[in-house]
This record gives structure tokens, C-alpha cells and sequence, in this order.
């Protein structure tokens, strides 16, 4: 998945930086400040709405459909919750 990877670019790269944020830089990988916005949109040209969608998916299909999991990990209600996971049984991905 392209997460995994950027997650092993990103430890590679920069294995000891205290930054907490999921998209560093050479400057940011130095502190704790984020990413900005014109760098991350030039990486990465998706809304975070999209990005976060996207990685809600990724843990629908990794956790079976486990809706409560889902409500837990993301802080989402039931409703939402369960359109994921209704995604995710109708097969789209």
C-alpha cells in the first residue's frame, strides 16, 4: 500500500525524528511542526477529507468490517460507520 511505503521512506529518511506528523520535510523533520499546506498540496494534490476516507477504507477491510472498531479508531457514530462498512461488503474500494 502506498501508506506502508511512505511510512518506510519516511523512517528510512528520517529514523530519528520526534515529529509525531504523518507528512514531514526536511525542515519539519528537525521539529514538531507540520507539514505546510502548499508543500503537502504539492505531494499530495488529494483534500484530507479524501486522504482520511481513504484510510477508513483501509481499516474497514483490514478489520473484517468490525464497525465498532472502526467508531473507536476514527471517532465516528454508528451511522457512519456503518456506510463504510456497507462500502466495504458491497465491494467498493
Amino acid at each position: 500500500m502506498r501508506l506502508d511505503a511512505y511510512l518506510a521512506h519516511r523512517h528510512q529518511r528520517w529514523p530519528d525524528t520526534a515529529n509525531p506528523h504523518l507528512f514531514i520535510t526536511r525542515r519539519t523533520a528537525l521539529d514538531t511542526s507540520p507539514a505546510s499546506n502548499p508543500w503537502l498540496h504539492r505531494q499530495q494534490p488529494l483534500s484530507s477529507d479524501l486522504l482520511r476516507a481513504d484510510r477508513i477504507l483501509d481499516e474497514v477491510l483490514a478489520a473484517r468490517g468490525d464497525a465498532r472498531m472502526i467508531c473507536e479508531l476514527f471517532g465516528l457514530g454508528i451511522e457512519a460507520a456503518a456506510r463504510y462498512t456497507a462500502a466495504d461488503s458491497r465491494g467498493l474500494q
